[in-house]
């Protein structure tokens, strides 16, 4: 599941579980019916009007000011002909009328801001999901003979994207993609993977060959360490000190893996740069993808030679997966990794089924989740597969 489908899955359950539940919004009436009925039921000398002020409150997380307001109305007309039915105004009463007339007004205005909060919040939301969509496109399905699926779960649950990256697209040296994974996680690693995606895309285009793409990207974060961007004035104490985040800079890397499949998609150039190692799925076997490894991107400072490519053949139905170490860290209750060759290697040994790039993500992610309930990283996987 990409970013795309991540967002439309994120809606679905906001849907299914929308807050406040429904069944919150008969409190406040029941409130007042239970007051009622306490009233009647006691002597005069009980009195239960601090129901009806709590029954005010509870409305502003449950209706808009108009609903606030009607219910304060009614709190005050049922002490109103409680008065009258008992032809007695005591202090209590009228204290009670002061308290629940001051408390409908607040919480009006209170109600009021709430709103305009609320309204605020789904912008920006809606502003960012736009972005993050911009930047981590979904996935399509089938790129010429190239079949793929993947999903894409950010370790920050209100963020649709965090440090892990991905981008496919073809062009004229045949389908070229990049899975990698940005130091760091959540929202603090979202420049940087700005920066590897939109250079990726452009250098795949214009360079013939992955090293000279992966140096265009080389480039790029040498330029983001080399020209940091200013610190975002704030009044609130900053996360991190001045020499925390020029830290984060001088460390600014990326491990990825770039590959690049011939236009029948029988062969695919590997360029491993510090990554998780490939894995081909067959029928019945998995197996790792031998590949030269090398240093993250950013770190072009620190090689002593170009780091090479490494070719790899498909064959009909084999899928090469691509993936980040927040699969295989994550961890079950004993503390135990995620053990991805094996788990995948027992499931399709004892399949009847082929093997294809949608049934292989969908058992992983749902295998990952029963293994580890809570992920502490950016989770990605993508499977390619040769038509």
């Amino acid at each position: 599941m990409g970013v795309g489908r991540a967002a439309a899955e994120y809606r679905r359950k906001a849907e299914q579980h929308p807050w406040p539940p429904r069944w919150l919004r008969w409190l406040p009436p029941s409130l007042i019916l239970v007051t009622m009925a306490l009233d009647h039921a006691t002597p005069p000398r009980y009195f239960f009007g601090s129901l009806l002020t709590a029954s005010v409150v509870l409305a502003i997380f449950v209706y808009r000011p108009l609903g606030v307001a009607a219910t304060g109305a009614i709190g005050c007309l049922f002490l109103a002909v409680t008065v009258q039915i008992e032809d007695y105004i005591g202090p209590m009463t009228v204290v009670a009328l002061v308290v629940l007339g001051s408390v409908t007004l607040l919480s009006v205005v209170l109600c009021v801001m709430l709103q305009r909060a609320a309204s605020r919040y789904r912008r920006v939301l809606a502003v960012a999901e736009a972005a993050q969509l911009a930047l981590l496109r979904p996935l399509p399905d089938r790129i010429g003979s190239l079949r793929m699926a993947g999903f894409y779960r950010a370790a920050d649950d209100e963020a649709l994207i965090g440090g892990d990256l991905y981008s496919v697209r073809p062009t004229p040296f045949g389908v070229r993609a990049i899975v990698g994974d940005v130091k760091g996680k959540g929202i603090n690693a979202t420049q940087t993977v700005a920066t590897v995606i939109s250079t990726f895309q452009e250098a795949a285009l214009l360079h013939p060959t992955l090293p000279q793409v992966a140096d265009r990207i080389d480039v790029a974060l040498q330029l983001d360490r080399d020209n940091p961007p200013p610190e975002p004035v704030s009044h609130t104490q900053p996360e991190h000190g001045a020499d925390d985040a020029k830290g984060l800079v001088d460390e600014l890397f990326t491990t990825a893996v770039l590959l690049e499949f011939t236009s029948d998609a029988r062969t695919v150039q590997v360029l491993d740069r510090g990554h998780q190692p490939l894995l081909i799925v067959r029928r019945h076997t998995t197996s790792v993808v031998p590949a030269e490894h090398s240093l993250p991107l950013g770190m072009a400072d620190l090689l002593t030679e170009p780091p090479g490519t490494t070719a790899c053949r498909l064959e009909p139905g084999d899928i090469l997966l691509a993936y980040s170490d927040g699969v295989t860290e994550a961890r079950d209750s004993t503390g135990t990794f995620y053990p991805l060759p094996e788990r995948l290697q027992h499931h399709y040994a004892t399949s009847a089924q082929p093997v294809s790039p949608s049934d292989l993500i969908s058992f992983l992610q749902e295998d990952v989740t029963r293994w580890a309930h809570t992920l502490g990283d950016d989770v990605i996987a993508i499977a390619f597969q040769r038509i």
